[in-house]
């Protein structure tokens, strides 16, 4: 056999594969609904609708030399808690270790960049 017959013969062997395919999707999508067996396919409950949490804007005058506490282990993104507010923050490239005194030393946008507090100022007892 030539390779040019081959080819032909392979090529009506796909586009006969292809028919038998669109054949079956179509008799499948026509009747397969009716028996049930695309029941176990789709969706047929819809979930409830998902709240947005609302986005908080973040002050640099309010936040700026505020101290506080990291929650988790900063390496250098975590998180850290001034007051009763929990933020995601960010270090000036240095791991800190959680429960460490943090203290704010800038925002740009919705980052928070933190530094570790070595020493507390006098009078001062913890986080702000």
């Amino acid at each position: 056999m030539a390779p040019l017959e081959q080819f032909g013969v392979v090529m009506v062997g796909v586009v006969l594969a292809f028919i038998a395919l669109v054949i079956v999707v179509v008799l499948f999508l026509r009747w397969g609904s009716r028996s049930g067996a695309v029941r176990g396919l789709v969706l047929e409950e819809s979930s409830p609708p998902v709240q947005a949490t609302p986005t908080v804007t973040i002050q640099p005058s309010e936040l700026v030399g505020k101290r506080g506490v990291a929650v988790t282990t900063l390496r250098p993104a975590g998180t850290a808690m001034f007051g009763n507010r929990r933020l995601d923050v960010v270090t000036e490239a240095t791991f800190i270790p959680q429960g460490a005194t943090v203290e704010v030393t800038a925002v740009e946008g919705k980052r928070v960049i933190v530094r570790q507090v070595t020493e507390e100022p006098p009078g001062a007892s913890g986080a702000q």
